[in-house]
Order: structure tokens, then sequence, then C-alpha cells
């Protein structure tokens, strides 16, 4: 079932939070495609998320689509992760 752009844009702030991306730091686009493979999401939601994330500032795409670069907005608006002690 596809997600809404907004929704595969948070779970791209959420690779990039697995990935311990900090603000300026970038990824691999492979690194987005895995994981929407595997985590039942589909190219489709990826293609989504991408325009809807960089539209919000959250994060840009770099030259020739290579690479994504997060934000201080998308470091700001990424989920927080916890852990059960």
């Amino acid at each position: 079932m596809a997600k809404s752009a907004e929704e595969s844009a948070r779970y791209i702030l959420k690779i990039f939070q697995r990935h311990n991306t900090r603000k300026n730091g970038t990824i691999l686009m492979n690194n987005l495609t895995l994981p929407f493979a595997q985590d039942g999401w589909t190219q489709e939601d990826l293609e989504a998320g991408l325009p809807y994330g960089v539209e919000k500032g959250w994060y840009t795409i770099g030259k020739e689509s290579k690479f994504v670069t997060l934000t201080e907005a998308g470091t700001i608006e990424a989920p927080v992760e916890t852990t059960k002690a």
C-alpha cells in the first residue's frame, strides 16, 4: 500500500538517524533505496517522499541525484529514537 509523500519524507529522516547523520551530513541515495525496499515501502514511496522533504527544507538532493544532504530543519524535524532500558 502506498504511503503519503509526508510519511515517506519522514521515513527518509528516520534513515538519516539510523546512519547517525547530523546537520549537513550526506548519505548516498543507495542508502535510502535499500531500507525502503526492505521495510515494506516502494520505490514510488521514495520518489514521492524525496521532493516533499526538499520542499519542506529537510534535506537537499545533490548533484546527479547521488547524495542527499540533511539540513538543520531536517535535523530538528527528525524523530527522536528512544531505546528501552
